[in-house]
């Protein structure tokens, strides 16, 4: 089935809208948090106490920290492959008549 012309101008502006977005969103962030993790790991090399001390808790968080880092700037790299990829939001606003308990609710009782 062919889409109009129009369809898909909208919906490779809405891919594109989605792409941007979402390399904002993830990426710098993902770059915000590695760098967080080097400062604790920084940190923990700087205070030089031992074994089983708080440097070594400083390391393995600021370890994890990067790895979350890099998870996170991984998705604002990944991008979808068609404007198919992305659904829109859709909101009911519409109720369901046909269910008995929401129709007892929605009744008015200073009607009967």
């Amino acid at each position: 089935m062919a889409e109009s012309g129009e369809d898909l101008v909208t919906q490779t502006a809405i891919m594109d809208r989605a792409v941007w977005r979402k390399w904002n969103r993830y990426t710098w962030s993902g770059l915000l948090i590695i760098g967080v993790g080097l400062v604790m790991i920084a940190v923990g090399l700087l205070l030089n106490m031992g074994a089983y001390s708080a440097e070594g808790l400083l390391l393995g968080f600021g370890a994890i920290v990067i790895l979350i880092g890099i998870v996170r700037v991984f998705i604002g790299l990944i991008n979808p492959l068609a404007p198919g990829d992305i659904f829109r939001r859709r909101r009911r606003s519409r109720k369901n008549e046909d269910d008995a308990i929401l129709a007892v609710i929605d009744e008015d009782p200073t009607e009967a």
